[in-house]
């Protein structure tokens, strides 16, 4: 029998549609309604990402009512001690799939003799749950952690399930909120491609048949596959994709890029818009491979100011197409521990620890500031 009553789920409604009514300011409004709709007020909202090496890293974290030197020591020294960071894996695996874990799940005393413990304490916080913690398997990795004082007890059963309905809400919004942000990606790449003459693109609908596409698509297809019928030419994309990947577009994870007679086609997963309808898309873009680039891959500026060498722009610029490190080792022949060193040094030149960071910072750079394009 729950012990929830009906104004508790009333609540976990309006926390639900409240974080679900705008996705440009997610993070603010999870913690505003965790707040308002729960009265929790000690919560801070964590995002770990992944580094190079696969290493996750602390990205960003944001609360409104811990004290700046709470969320500062935390980020500077706390993090890597946090026994919920360093347990998840063996907690989640424990405990099967839960939406919330607390200081009930560790040995207390351990948590408290850590030196994150110990730092809490000393801020008069006792006792922790987090939030989400079930997608740690899909970086960037969303976690909502929710305090109490020490004057206050550890977290009883009503309260556990409370947490658990709010974190399964939250993981249901935060699965909605990745397609948001996947399809705002894909709608302002579409948009920066319209006006790209050395990059070719094509938008499918769910039945694979063509909505968008630019001339320099059907240049350079036309050339690659010896047709010049748009719906010939996609069929056969098609089939070098499916062949190449040896499974359906529609079960691709990742990007897909392949290296074919002087181009480079790259096509992205399905990608679901959430409008007043659900629609899939299909994105596919081709470029030349140019032989005799001299750092063209990136803005030649960005190139100069950044002292980035011809790899390295090569390198950069295959993953802000979305390329993986074996994808870019397999493009241009090197090995994936040569591709993580080159990462590695892209990002200290950009002052940098992801690689979202860096895409961000090229766009801003590159698009925003400068209202250049990224290719030559």
């Amino acid at each position: 029998m729950s012990l929830l009553t009906i104004e508790d789920y009333e609540k976990i409604l309006n926390f639900y549609i409240f974080i679900n009514k705008d996705y440009s300011d997610f993070i603010n409004r999870t913690l505003t309604a965790l707040s308002d709709f729960f009265d929790l007020k000690l919560t801070a909202y964590a995002v770990f990402d992944v580094n190079p090496d696969g290493q996750r890293s602390l990205s960003k974290l944001e609360s409104l009512y811990l004290r700046p030197n709470i969320l500062k020591h935390y980020k500077e020294s706390f993090y890597e001690d946090d026994p919920f960071y360093n347990k998840i894996d063996t907690l989640r695996n424990a405990n099967k799939f839960k939406y919330v874990y607390t200081t009930n799940d560790l040995c207390y005393d351990e948590f408290l003799k850590s030196s994150y413990g110990k730092s809490l304490m000393k801020n008069d916080i006792a006792y922790q749950a987090i939030l989400g913690a079930s997608d740690a398997a899909h970086p960037p990795m969303h976690i909502i952690s929710i305090f109490k004082t020490k004057n206050e007890e550890n977290f009883t059963l009503k309260e556990q399930e409370l947490l658990s309905q709010i974190g399964k809400s939250f993981h249901e919004s935060l699965n909605l909120y990745r397609k948001y942000t996947a399809q705002a990606d894909k709608v302002f790449l579409t948009s920066l491609l319209f006006d790209l003459t050395s990059f070719g693109f094509v938008i499918l609908n769910k039945n694979k048949s063509v909505v968008n596409f630019n001339k320099t698509f059907l240049n350079y297809t036309a050339f690659l596959f010896s047709k010049s019928n748009i719906n010939e030419i996609v069929y056969n994309l098609i089939d070098l994709v499916e062949s190449t990947n040896e499974m359906t577009i529609d079960k691709l994870k990742v990007n897909s890029i392949i290296k074919t007679n002087g181009f480079l086609v790259t096509v992205f997963p399905p990608q679901i818009n959430q409008n007043e309808y659900i629609e899939t898309f299909y994105y596919f873009t081709i470029r030349k491979i140019e032989e005799n680039r001299q750092g063209n891959d990136i803005d030649n500026r960005l190139v100069e100011e950044y002292n980035l060498t011809k790899r390295e722009s090569e390198i950069l610029a295959l993953f802000v197409d979305g390329a993986s490190n074996l994808q870019i080792s397999e493009t241009l022949y090197i090995s994936v521990s040569t591709v993580k060193s080159h990462v590695r040094n892209i990002f200290n030149k950009l002052n940098v620890s992801t690689r979202s960071e860096a895409i961000r910072k090229i766009r801003k750079l590159t698009i925003f500031e400068n209202n250049d394009k990224y290719f030559s």
